[in-house]
């Protein structure tokens, strides 16, 4: 792009379907959610995650295909079906029930694919829910030196704080949005307060925090 070069985006974790009562289903998860974007944006992200062999897992091939998405990191399970969120409504409110044991909680540290040596690692908190995905993330990070970016995604009852807050000392940047900074952050007060403590807490290079619909605010450790 313009002859800058660009890291490589290598994202981690869950890819998932939201499968809701009518029988219509969603393709989703945050870290494809973000591979997907950056497909958009000309990045060309390696998706590294598993997938079922199963008709949601063909689904989840088709888009990629369909969308010139790079399929050399995504993993076949036959043995665990394709991540899916089961949603129902009561009192006219979803409930969400996110299945354990899906493909995702299964990605193979002895499948990896290669990776390029100029790459941005970037992962998720859910699919380290399980040992075996944590195992072939910690097999990412053995051979990376580049920058880490993990992305917050606080879901009960598939987190453990003291766990998630040993990725973020493990982490160059972190993205949570306000409700997760006031869970893990030491500090009190104000946004602002916490995150300057969560910033030297964890000696991030940046944090992100969301806001919803009012925005998201960027901190970085050099900030004035």
């Amino acid at each position: 792009m313009n002859g800058v070069d660009f890291a490589v985006p290598v994202i981690f974790g869950e890819v998932l379907f939201d499968c809701f009562p009518d029988g219509n289903s969603v393709l989703g998860g945050a870290p494809f959610n973000v591979a997907w974007h950056l497909q958009a944006f000309g990045l060309s992200p390696l998706m590294v995650s598993s997938i079922g062999d199963d008709e949601l897992g063909r689904k989840v091939s088709l888009a990629m295909q369909d969308w010139n998405m790079s399929a050399e990191g995504m993993q076949m399970d036959s043995g665990h079906p394709t991540g899916s969120v089961d949603i129902e409504f009561v009192d006219n409110e979803p409930r969400y029930t996110i299945v354990e044991q899906r493909a995702y909680d299964h990605i193979d540290a002895a499948s990896l694919p290669a990776l390029p040596d100029n790459r941005l690692l970037y992962h998720g908190t859910l699919a380290l829910r399980n040992s075996v995905s944590r195992e072939a993330l910690s097999a990412l990070k053995s051979d990376h030196s580049g920058d880490v970016f993990m992305d917050v995604n606080l879901r009960d009852p598939w987190w453990d704080r003291p766990f998630v807050l040993d990725m973020c000392s493990d982490a160059d940047w972190v993205k949570l949005n306000h409700d997760e900074l006031a869970m893990l952050a030491s500090g009190q007060g104000s946004v602002d307060s916490q995150a300057a403590a969560f910033i030297s807490d964890h000696a991030l290079k940046g944090l992100v925090v969301t806001l919803g619909d009012r925005g998201c605010l960027l901190y970085t450790s050099d900030a004035a």
